[in-house]
């Protein structure tokens, strides 16, 4: 290990703050700007606002530029009001495109627009029009425009002139190839390998690869990822709907891309509405948007169990006659819950991709799910029952009705978690949504209604 990298690592919040409030600005120049961007971001998150600005001033604009990237959603737009179009001109220029636009994108779209128009570099400007049209969450709209490409009607040996020309201006280290035709379509691809290793006078189109694996702008960016994943590639080209080759995804980018997708998932599995770009510091600190995030599910469960609670009245006497059979009850609450919900988790993991969801698989899945459900039901019931006679061994025939009605509501509750992620994925709503309190909640009500049913009809032995 270096002495800069042992300095680099002993830096902390609290020194940063204290050369902040000493005014020792020259020193802290010096630390900021050898701070890695990640660290730095993580670092200035944690400041206060005015310290912040202060030291975000000091960075030189190309380490400025990578550590703004690098920022949550909501502490980048504080740094953006404060530093005026001037500033942000200045940083989006030293940016990678699809890293400007994904800072953009945060902006009100006049304001966005005011700052493209004034930024010096044609060529820039034009990469950051064309990829503010795509939706964020496409592949359109994480690609980069950066990529090498060569045209099949050329000779290796010309092809190696124009990549030494084009990797000048590369922001990136990319090694993959694409080789297009006139108009600028995806015809092949090939390795720095293949083309350096090649007779110089062949043509490209006699060295390249055919099969090229690619998405459409409009691929959803979790779809783009798992392609790129499943095919273990380095980087994937992105086409238009005519074919024209308009950028690649890079493997980092697909780093970014599973990171948003998994907090999105765990956000909306615990019955938080998705936070889109916010992240999880910003609803851990702000109180509206946090409010606002969680209060949709929390309504919706609080109306379903409003249902079971109408059950449970509806049963009361049954209740107050048999105390023995309504302490059973959070037993087969909790164990049919826990049992749907990692059905749905199965299911939700298991179909990732929706435009693969027919009915053959959802009934391959369901009855898959009902197996293993019953295998589960059949042995906790049995522990039921002989928790049960421990506990009520003058009524065996408690334990009978009790096994039997888990048995049969951990039945249900695998059907529910099957059908419904299922269900919620073939109207186009993330399935997520199927898990967590709102499935829950429904299995409440579905187990109390089975429940107390059978015990309703067998009262009379119990009492």
């Amino acid at each position: 290990m270096t002495p800069a990298a042992t300095e680099t690592e002993a830096v902390e919040l609290t020194d940063l703050t204290n050369l902040a409030e000493s005014g020792q600005r020259q020193k802290l120049r010096l630390v900021l700007n050898d701070l890695h961007p990640a660290d730095l971001a993580v670092m200035l998150t944690e400041m206060q606002d005015d310290h912040r600005l202060s030291c975000f001033r000091l960075l030189d604009l190309d380490h400025a530029s990578e550590v703004l990237s690098e920022l949550d959603t909501e502490v980048q737009a504080n740094l953006l009001r404060s530093l005026g179009d001037i500033g942000i001109v200045s940083l989006i220029s030293r940016m990678s495109p699809n890293d400007a636009v994904d800072l953009l994108a945060e902006l009100p779209e006049e304001k966005a627009s005011a700052i493209i128009s004034q930024i010096p570099d044609s060529e820039a400007k034009e990469d950051l029009e064309e990829l503010m049209k795509f939706e964020q969450d496409t592949a359109g709209g994480i690609m980069s425009t950066d990529y090498l490409s060569v045209f099949a009607r050329m000779t290796s040996g010309e092809a190696l002139l124009h990549l030494r020309d084009m990797y000048e201006d590369l922001e990136e280290d990319i090694y993959d190839i694409y080789v297009v035709d006139e108009t600028n379509g995806l015809v092949g691809h090939l390795g720095v390998k293949e083309l350096i290793t090649a007779d110089p006078m062949l043509l490209v189109a006699d060295v390249m690869d055919t099969t090229v694996v690619s998405v459409k702008t409009s691929t959803d960016q979790e779809e783009a990822a798992e392609t790129l994943g499943h095919y273990d590639l380095l980087s994937l080209p992105v086409i238009d709907e005519f074919g024209k080759l308009r950028g690649i995804i890079m493997a980092d980018d697909i780093i970014d891309v599973l990171k948003e997708e998994a907090n999105e998932d765990a956000f909306q599995s615990s019955g938080i509405s998705s936070p889109g770009g916010d992240s999880q510091e910003m609803l851990g600190h702000n109180v509206g948007k946090a409010f606002g995030a969680r209060l949709p599910w929390l309504i919706a469960t609080l109306m379903i169990e409003t249902g079971a609670a109408t059950v449970i009245t509806h049963y009361d006497s049954v209740i107050r006659d048999t105390v023995a059979a309504a302490s059973f009850m959070p037993l087969l609450s909790g164990v049919t819950g826990s049992v749907a919900t990692q059905s749905t988790c199965i299911i939700i993991r298991g179909t990732k991709d929706r435009n693969s969801l027919n009915t053959k698989l959802m009934v391959k899945n369901l009855f898959h799910e009902i197996k293993v459900g019953l295998l589960l039901a059949v042995l906790c019931g049995a522990c039921t029952f002989l928790i049960s006679m421990l506990f009520n061994h003058s009524h065996p025939q408690l334990g009978i009705i009790v096994s039997a009605s888990l048995i049969l509501t951990m039945t249900v509750g695998v059907v529910i978690g099957t059908i419904m992620p299922m269900f919620f994925q073939k109207i186009g709503i993330d399935p997520a949504h199927a898990s967590g309190p709102l499935i829950t909640s429904i299995l409440d009500v579905s187990t109390m209604t089975i429940y107390l049913t059978i015990v309703h009809f067998f009262r009379a032995s119990l009492t």
